[in-house]
């Protein structure tokens, strides 16, 4: 009986241990998704053997960090050249054209309809909990999408201020460590309760306004200047706001000590070995080009989309390097296959699971529904684009005078031999595949949105502006002291705005006759 007894409770503690390593055994994920930072805007190279794919002047040790215990993928795109459209992307794993949301504006997109990260996690395991902080910049709110904590719906107003008027603490510029701290808390509770968790971290920085810690700001004034240097950048008083180096450099510093902050805890918790990190850009910089990439933010060339991507967690190569061209909206799938489901995703879903390349590198396999990197950008304020990358070849197309470019970017980073006068096939094959695809989904139309935009500006935006310069104008009358060059001030902007107005409707006008 005694015996009987022994191994009932045997069985019974190994059933419950089974049961809680089941639980704790299930790895957890960290997305950092950062804002506006260019492929050559860390201390870390992108590309093994090019000393140039990194800066001489930033200086980003936690990224350093991250590429010595993980893998560095030099080829990794971010699904549009600007912000929304890629975490609207990323959220639900298919391109921004498929969803019919390109631009800043999402006239024509329908995002109730779409399956969320959150709520894929939670349908394949309900045990994960999830949580967004930072920057959000989407139409339906975190909780709407099924995150379980978050900062709420937040857009770049809030990397800055706190109210209208009042700026957010000089201590925390950018909110950059305000985030990691709701980071750590949020990782700590779901380690206390072992739970397993997906946790997005979507810093404000390094988007305008260029804020940083004084003290960040004062070591770099004293650097050697870097190759984007100026001598204005080092002066004092410094340049104006978003112009200077000193400044960006050190909002950048601070974005990699926040990020930091998040590794040492993740450190701290001892959950390292079973806690995935994927480290990913929205877009392009912005700030003083992207060399040796070409152009940067809001287009399709390769400093608009390539963007610095680092991986580490259970089984992922260490201090390695993958040159497998890989995208923003492959994170779903892989998200999928890292929590224990592999199965491979319905035909609708784009990208393909990274798992193999994290595990394998070069010798790995990404194997998508839709084989081509396809992105589609119809800005109607500017240059609209689409571009198709297959294998080593990239074709960009501009949608308003119909010329394309073709480039082998695995030797051709810089796109600058267009190959298309000597692989004019190669080049067919390309734009066929990519106008088929915008086709098939009915991608935005440039001429659509244009129109939408006219009739807002003309029916809205410069009546708006219009009625505030009179208000203006009149209330000058009587003002004085302080009072009075605030308004003058107001004034001049308003003015200013107005005229870039006009000159929009008549931009607008010029390029629909490309379209007759």
């Amino acid at each position: 009986m005694r015996d009987y007894l022994l191994k009932t409770i045997i069985t019974f503690i190994t059933i419950i241990s089974f049961s809680c390593e089941s639980k704790n055994s299930q790895p957890n994920i960290i997305l950092v998704l950062v804002d506006d930072q260019g492929w050559t805007d860390s201390s870390v190279r992108m590309m093994k053997d090019r000393e140039d794919s990194r800066s001489d002047f930033y200086e980003t040790p936690n990224m350093e960090r991250m590429a010595k215990e993980g893998l560095v993928f030099s080829s990794a795109y971010a699904p549009a050249p600007v912000c929304t459209p890629t975490r609207y992307s990323i959220l639900y794993g298919k391109t921004p054209a498929k969803l019919r949301h390109s631009t800043l504006k999402n006239w024509q997109a329908s995002p109730k309809k779409e399956t969320s990260i959150p709520k894929m996690i939670k349908s394949n395991d309900p045990n994960y909990q999830t949580a967004h902080f930072g920057k959000w910049h989407q139409s339906l709110t975190p909780t709407d999408v099924g995150y379980d904590v978050s900062d709420g719906p937040t857009g770049n107003f809030e990397g800055d201020w706190v109210s209208q008027g009042v700026k957010n603490n000089a201590d925390d510029p950018k909110r950059t460590f305000g985030i990691s701290k709701r980071a750590c808390d949020f990782m700590a509770d779901q380690v206390s309760k072992d739970n397993p968790f997906f946790m997005q971290v979507s810093y404000y920085a390094v988007h305008v306004q260029n804020y940083a810690l004084e003290t960040t700001k004062e070591k770099y004034r004293k650097k050697k200047p870097g190759k984007k240097s100026v001598s204005r950048d080092f002066e004092l008083p410094p340049p104006p706001l978003n112009q200077g180096m000193v400044s960006y450099a050190a909002m950048l510093e601070d974005l990699d000590t926040g990020f930091g902050i998040i590794l040492d805890k993740i450190d701290e918790l001892n959950i390292k070995e079973n806690t995935y990190v994927i480290y990913t850009s929205d877009n392009g910089g912005g700030f003083r080009g992207n060399d040796p990439l070409k152009m940067g933010k809001a287009d399709l060339w390769e400093g608009g989309i390539r963007v610095p991507t680092i991986v580490r967690g259970p089984k992922v190569l260490r201090n390695q390097y993958c040159d497998v061209p890989i995208v923003g909206w492959d994170f779903y799938p892989t998200v999928k296959e890292i929590i224990g489901n592999p199965k491979r995703l319905p035909s609708e879903f784009d990208g393909g699971s990274l798992v193999s390349l994290f595990e394998n590198g070069n010798a790995g396999d990404v194997i998508r529904n839709t084989k081509a990197l396809i992105f589609h950008f119809p800005w109607f304020n500017g240059e609209p684009e689409s571009a198709i990358r297959l294998g080593d070849y990239k074709l960009i197309k501009n949608i308003d005078s119909k010329q394309t470019w073709l480039f082998d970017v695995s030797k051709d980073i810089e796109e600058s031999n267009d190959l298309s006068s000597l692989m004019p096939g190669k080049a067919n094959e390309l734009e066929t595949s990519l106008s088929e695809y915008l086709k098939k989904h009915d991608a935005e139309d440039v001429m659509d949105l244009r129109k939408v935009r006219r009739a807002e500006m003309v029916e809205q935006n410069i009546p708006d502006a219009t009625q505030k310069i009179l208000q203006i104008e009149k209330e000058l009358i009587s003002a004085v002291g302080d009072r009075k060059i605030e308004l003058e001030e107001d004034l001049k902007n308003t003015k200013r705005y107005l005229k870039w107005l006009k000159g929009e409707v008549v931009f607008t006008d010029e390029r629909a006759k490309l379209h007759l």
